[in-house]
């Protein structure tokens, strides 16, 4: 329960963090690992078995991954890549498990779930740094000078 409370406490403050100061970027990211975490809690009890891979948890991570990649690729900062980059090491754990089925529950659950915090933290050193650099958002519809 203890790193339940921690881990939703770590989502407000980074998502938080980075919607009011990450520019569009935060703000779409904080969308997606909100919604994304929302989505994981109602995956989690549509199977309560442990026995192999948890399939509707892992299609949330793939939808997520999906997003956290379009958004990589359309942002002008280096974070998100690196959130993506996080989440995507989320998924090659899945696929172990989908590879050796045999696979311990417990370390696939720590393992899918460890590199979120990581991601997280990403969100607010990047958002840090690009705040002290000076980053805006461009909007990439409009001339740039």
């Amino acid at each position: 329960m203890g790193v339940a409370l921690f881990f939703w406490a770590l989502v407000i403050i980074c998502c938080t963090y980075g919607a009011y100061f990450g520019g569009r970027t935060g703000r779409w990211l904080a969308l997606l690992l909100i919604g994304a975490s929302l989505l994981t809690l109602g995956a989690q009890s549509i199977q309560t078995s442990l026995g192999g891979a948890i399939w509707p948890v892992m299609l949330v991570d793939l939808a997520l991954f999906a997003g956290l990649y379009w958004l990589a690729m359309r942002s002008d900062r280096l974070w998100p890549l690196w959130v993506a980059g996080f989440h995507l090491i989320t998924l090659t754990t899945h696929l172990a498990v989908l590879l050796a089925p045999s696979f311990a529950a417990r370390v696939y659950i720590g393992l899918a779930t460890f590199w979120s915090i990581p991601g997280l933290i990403i969100i607010l050193i990047g958002v840090t740094m690009d705040r002290q650099a000076g980053v805006r958002d461009r909007d990439r519809t409009s001339p740039q000078a």
